[in-house]
């Protein structure tokens, strides 16, 4: 009950933790870590003693406990808009405004549920209510510049708290950055829902697909390409092979229909973030 209290869709506890975070901790903790990460203090980021300490006393409890994201393939992003309750807003992208180190489309950041709330209140001159329509179209044009499709989860604990749909690129993403440079382990990603499978038979070898890859999956191996290293089912590769040879696979069910509240349904368990083995192509 009291778990219920803290990580449901309506608690009035995680809701506010959500604003905090939303108008105070997310830009300029973004911005820092960017910083140490890719920006001028590299020097200090690439030390081990204090990529222990990052991990263990920033990474892993924020990852863990605080906030996460899941990639998911561009047409599940439609999919997903479509089966929205409620009301939809977009917003400059936060690491981008946090790093200024990009040149990707800034007005990228969709917020959904009780992100809707939190942003909409802490930044009401920044964001805008838009359609379903709208916020597709966002997604549609981010997939056509070659970004991947990240569902963000407050408290993910209860993968049942997605607040936002981010368009997020290889050199400005920076929850993605940290998890390329302080390992899965120390800031896991949300993996295992899809997997993406490739037809030997209509397979080319042309490396496109290994080229676009943002989790550096993909290889080439007797003649074909192969997901032979973590795979989290961006899809990204699927839709850059020339020859349609790779196809996404569903690796897990769908999440169960939140109840009338909003709520996860009753026989869901909050409970830690369990990682899968990496998943890899037989």
């Amino acid at each position: 009950m009291h778990v219920h209290s803290v990580v449901a869709e309506q608690s009035r506890l995680r809701r506010f933790l959500l604003f905090i975070f939303a108008r105070y901790i997310e830009v300029p903790l973004l911005h820092l870590c960017y910083y140490l990460l890719r920006g001028k203090g590299r020097w200090l980021g690439k030390r081990s003693w204090f990529r222990f300490v990052a991990a263990f006393a920033l990474a892993r409890p924020f990852g863990y406990l605080g906030d996460s994201a899941k990639p998911m393939p561009y047409d599940e992003v439609l999919a997903m808009i479509d089966g929205l309750d409620g009301s939809i807003a977009v917003g400059p992208c936060r690491c981008r405004i946090g790093h200024k180190a990009c040149s990707h489309p800034l007005e990228t950041d969709i917020v959904c549920r009780s992100g809707f709330r939190a942003w909409m209140k802490a930044f009401p001159k920044d964001y805008r209510e838009i359609s379903k329509e709208e916020a597709k179209d966002i997604v549609t044009q981010c997939h056509s510049r070659g970004m991947f499709h990240m569902v963000f989860i407050h408290c993910p604990v209860n993968l049942y708290n997605e607040y936002a749909i981010c368009n997020c690129c290889m050199c400005g993403c920076v929850p993605y950055i940290i998890n390329r440079e302080l390992t899965q382990l120390n800031y896991p990603l949300i993996d295992g829902f899809f997997l993406a499978h490739t037809d030997g038979e209509k397979c080319k070898a042309c490396a496109k697909c290994v080229e676009v890859c943002p989790f550096t999956a993909r290889r080439l191996r007797d003649g074909r390409s192969w997901a032979e290293e973590n795979c989290f089912g961006c899809g990204l590769c699927s839709y850059a092979c020339p020859e349609k040879a790779i196809t996404m696979t569903r690796l897990r069910d769908p999440l169960a229909p939140r109840d009338h509240h909003g709520n996860h349904p009753a026989h869901y368990h909050p409970g830690l973030y369990r990682q899968h083995p990496p998943y890899r192509e037989e």
